[in-house]
């Protein structure tokens, strides 16, 4: 051992002394798993886990030595790093980089750092075989945020069943349906900055309720019966003032959200289930502008 080098068990303790960790959790994981972690990093934010996870914190990335940064938050500030283990990790610049800098962590640790969670049976550099995993070809997103607050020591049997996220669409136009009745009645049209949260309740087999109560939008507004998307020039004259509306069948709501972007869907089907139908059931079709400004009358139906 140089004379510059500290033994693991002095390390340990210099990190314990350190203030307490910015993260519960860092997540680490190939681009190509995307889909799957994300679906992850949403149960565990809305359970209250500080999540790093990089599409949370473009705005801090942006400008840094990404090198140098992401070395600090993978060997510092997280109590755990979870790694999403695959064939396109073991083969990528930046999650080997990462796995890099928490195998130092962890190294250092008398304890477990590292999570390993396998999509595939690839093997992963300076990963013992005799590490406990979970394997993701058996377990759901969500069981695999519940698996992490165990871990973390969160009483999950006492969170509330409404934290888990509300169902979501995420590209900036398509068709959706849900059960209105379930998750509060909300649903999340878009991504990132650009997503908007709707929120919907019960109203007729006509019409149905939303509200911007809590949800994230800055407005809602109806646009006049008759009208086509074509006719939607500029959202922002409508009448945003009320947080309530009930659109009948086949009329276009705009919504705002708080950093200004607009969204429109319109009603295509309503089911009611104290009207003789077997659920509550929304059916919609949306667009959202992602230029921010609030000419729809270009946009075409969706296929």
């Amino acid at each position: 051992m140089s004379d510059g080098a500290c033994s693991p068990r002095f390390a340990n303790q210099r990190w314990k002394m350190s203030n307490s960790p910015e993260y519960d959790m860092a997540l680490s994981f190939a681009g190509e798993d995307r889909s799957y972690v994300d679906m992850v990093a949403e149960n565990l934010k809305s359970l209250g886990v500080r999540v790093f996870y990089d599409e949370y914190e473009k705005a801090d990335l942006w400008g840094k030595d990404l090198y140098v940064h992401l070395t600090q938050i993978y060997r510092t500030k997280a109590r755990y790093t979870l790694m999403f283990c695959s064939k396109h990790y073991a083969n990528k610049l930046w999650p080997n980089h990462e796995r890099k800098a928490a195998q130092s962590r962890a190294f250092e640790e008398s304890a477990e750092y590292i999570l390993p969670a396998k999509f595939d049976d690839t093997e992963i550099p300076g990963m013992l075989h005799t590490t406990g995993y979970i394997d993701l070809r058996k377990h759901s997103p969500m069981e695999v945020a519940f698996l992490v607050c165990e871990k973390l020591g969160i009483e999950t049997r006492k969170i509330k069943a409404n934290r888990v996220p509300s169902p979501k669409c995420p590209g900036e136009a398509g068709k959706a349906e849900f059960d209105y009745s379930s998750h509060d009645g909300n649903f999340r049209i878009g991504d990132g900055l650009f997503e908007i949260e709707t929120r919907w309740s019960k109203s007729s087999d006509r019409s149905i309720q939303c509200s911007s109560n809590g949800s994230g939008v800055r407005g809602i507004a109806v646009a006049p019966k008759g009208a086509r998307l074509t006719d939607l020039t500029n959202v922002a004259d409508l009448d945003f003032t009320s947080q309530n509306r009930r659109p009948e069948i086949g009329r276009f709501v705009v919504f705002q959200n708080d950093r200004g972007i607009y969204g429109v869907i319109q009603i295509l089907e309503i089911d009611d289930d104290s009207r003789g139908k077997p659920k509550d059931r929304l059916k919609f079709e949306y667009w959202i502008l992602r230029d921010g400004t609030a000419d729809f009358s270009t946009l075409s139906p969706n296929p």
